[in-house]
C-alpha cells in the first residue's frame, strides 16, 4: 500500500479518535473543576468518575500516539519520547486529579493545568507528524518535551500538598498532646478551645467531657459574661435555658455583632462574616426554641448580614427566628431532658421519653394529665412528619386515657388501616405463616388491640375490623390468634 494511502487512513483514524478525545477532555475538565464540593458519598462517586474519565482519555491518547508514531514522519527520538511520555502523563494526570479532590487546600486548582494542557499538546503532535509532506523535526521534538515540562509541574504541587499534610499532622499531634494534659476536673473554658477540630469523633469526646461537668451552667454564664463563650455551641452543652442564661447569651450576641457592622452597603463579601452569622443563628435557634425571644438580636444580625455582598440563605433563617410560632416550640415538643417537661409540654414531648424503660411510666402518667391530649393526639396523627412519634402514639394509644372523639376515631382508624393494608398476606399457594409472624410484620403488637379499643369506645370501625379479620385469617393458627379473631369478629357483629 502506498505511503500516501497509509497516511490518509491513519489521518482519518486519528481524526475520529481526536473527536472522541475532545469530548472526553471537555467532560473531564468540567468534572474535576468541581471535585470535593459535595457530601462524602457524592465526592467519592465524583472522584471515581474522574478516574475512569482519565483512564479512558489517556487510552485514546496512547492509541493516537501509537498510530502517529507508526505511520507518521518524525525523527525516531521524537517518536520514542512521545510513546513514553504520553502514556506516562496519564499517571501524572491521575495524581493531579487526586490533588483536585481537595481543591480548597494548596495548591488549590493549579493541578488542573496538567489534564487541561497535556491532551491538546498530544493531539497536536499526532496531527503534525501524520501528513509527512514537510520536515517538522523541531516541532515534533519540542511538543513531547513540552508535555514533559507540564507533567513535571506535579512535583512542586505534590510537595505543597505534602507540606500541608505534614503541618496538619503536626497540629493534630499537638492537639492530642494538649488535650491529654487537660485535667479531668478542668472547668469548661479549658475544654472549649478543643472544639475547633475537624475530627468529629474528637469533638464529640470533648463535648461529652463538657456535659459531664457538674458546674457547667454557672461556668457557661461566667464565659458568656466574659465574652469567650463559643456561642455557636450554646445548644451542645446540655444547659438549662434559664432567664439568666438567656439574658447573658443575648448580651454576647449583641457584643459579637458590633465589630461586624459594615461601614457601607455592599462593602465586603458575605463570606467574610458567614461563620459568625452561622454561629449566631445556631445560638438564637436554641434560645428561641426554649422560649427566649431574640427578635431584636435577630433583626440586628439580619440588617448587618444584608449590608454585605451576596448574603446566603442565613438571612432568611434570621427572619424566621422572629416567627411567634417558633418561640418555645422545642421546649414544648422536643426538650432535651425529661426534667424540662411540664404543663406546657405537648403530648409528643412526653411520648418521646417512652422508649426509656426507666421513664416510661412517668412519661405516660404526665401525658395523661394533659387536658388537650386528645386534640394533640389528632394533631400527631394528622402530621405527615414525626413518623416515630406517630408510632409511639399507636403503641401507647390505650394507655393515654384519650376521648374517642370523631376526629380521633377518623385519624386513628385511618392510620391503622394504612398499616394493615401494607402488611404481607400469604396467598393460597404460599407457605403457611404463623400468627406470631403477623405481629412481627406489624412491628408492634399494639395495632390490633388499638382497633378493638377504638371500636369498643364507639368508633365506627366496621371497615377496619373487616380488614383486620381478613389479615388475621391469612395466617395460620398459633397462640393468641383464636382469641384475637374472636374479639374482632364479635365487634364486627
Amino acid at each position: 500500500m502506498p505511503s500516501a494511502e497509509v497516511s490518509r487512513g491513519a489521518m482519518i483514524a486519528n481524526i475520529a479518535l481526536g473527536l472522541v478525545t475532545c469530548l472526553l477532555w471537555l467532560s473531564l475538565l468540567l468534572g474535576i473543576a468541581d471535585l470535593g464540593h459535595s457530601d462524602p458519598a457524592g465526592n467519592a462517586i465524583s472522584q471515581a468518575y474522574a478516574a475512569i474519565m482519565v483512564l479512558a482519555l489517556w487510552c485514546l491518547l496512547t492509541v493516537m500516539t501509537a498510530i502517529a508514531s507508526l505511520k507518521g514522519n518524525a525523527p525516531r527520538l521524537a517518536k520514542v519520547l512521545a510513546l513514553v511520555i504520553v502514556p506516562a502523563s496519564g499517571f501524572v494526570a491521575m495524581t493531579a486529579t487526586d490533588l483536585l479532590a481537595r481543591a480548597d487546600q494548596s495548591p488549590f486548582l493549579w493541578p488542573i493545568v496538567i489534564p487541561a494542557a497535556v491532551p491538546p499538546l498530544a493531539v497536536t503532535w499526532c496531527f503534525l507528524v501524520l501528513p509527512g509532506r514537510f520536515r517538522i523535526s523541531r516541532i515534533a521534538g519540542a511538543l513531547p518535551v513540552a508535555i514533559l515540562a507540564v507533567c513535571l509541574l506535579i512535583v512542586p504541587m505534590s510537595r505543597m500538598r505534602s507540606a500541608l499534610e505534614e503541618e496538619a499532622a503536626a497540629r493534630l499531634a499537638k492537639y492530642d498532646a494538649d488535650l491529654a494534659r487537660v485535667p479531668a476536673d478542668a472547668p469548661m473554658w479549658d475544654w472549649t478551645p478543643f472544639l475547633g477540630t475537624p475530627d468529629g469523633d474528637k469533638r464529640s469526646r470533648v463535648l461529652a467531657r463538657i456535659r459531664s461537668i457538674d458546674q457547667r451552667q454557672a461556668q457557661a454564664e461566667t464565659m458568656l459574661e466574659r465574652g469567650d463563650f463559643p456561642i455557636g455551641d450554646l445548644g451542645s452543652f446540655d444547659l438549662d435555658p434559664t432567664p439568666a442564661l438567656c439574658d447573658k447569651a443575648r448580651s454576647l450576641l449583641r457584643k459579637r455583632l458590633a465589630p461586624l457592622a459594615a461601614e457601607t452597603s455592599d462593602s465586603a463579601p458575605f463570606s467574610k462574616i458567614a461563620r459568625p452569622v452561622s454561629d449566631a443563628v445556631a445560638a438564637m435557634s436554641w434560645l428561641v426554641g426554649y422560649g427566649c425571644a431574640c427578635d431584636a438580636e435577630a433583626t440586628a444580625w439580619e440588617t448587618t448580614a444584608k449590608a454585605y455582598r451576596n448574603p446566603n440563605y442565613t438571612i432568611y433563617e434570621l427572619a424566621e427566628l422572629r416567627d411567634p410560632g417558633r418561640l418555645g416550640r422545642r421546649l414544648r415538643e422536643s426538650p432535651e431532658r425529661f426534667s424540662m417537661l411540664g404543663p406546657q409540654s405537648h403530648l409528643k414531648a412526653w411520648l418521646r421519653f417512652t422508649d426509656d424503660k426507666a421513664l416510661r411510666e412517668q412519661a405516660l402518667a404526665g401525658a395523661r394529665k394533659i387536658d388537650r391530649r386528645t386534640d394533640e393526639a389528632v394533631e400527631i396523627l394528622s402530621s405527615r412528619y414525626d413518623e416515630d412519634v406517630r408510632w409511639r402514639l399507636i403503641r401507647h394509644l390505650r394507655e393515654l386515657d384519650l376521648d374517642a372523639t370523631p376526629p380521633l376515631c377518623a385519624k386513628a382508624l385511618s392510620e391503622l388501616h394504612g398499616q394493615f393494608v401494607r402488611v404481607y398476606r400469604p396467598g393460597p399457594n404460599d407457605e403457611a405463616r404463623p400468627y406470631s409472624e403477623l405481629l412481627e410484620r406489624l412491628g408492634d403488637s399494639a395495632q390490633l388491640p388499638d382497633l378493638i379499643w377504638l371500636a369498643r369506645h364507639g368508633c365506627a370501625a366496621q371497615a377496619e375490623l373487616g380488614e383486620a379479620i381478613a389479615l388475621v385469617n391469612a395466617y395460620r393458627d398459633s397462640p393468641g390468634r383464636p382469641e384475637m379473631l374472636a374479639a374482632l369478629t364479635e365487634l364486627q357483629r
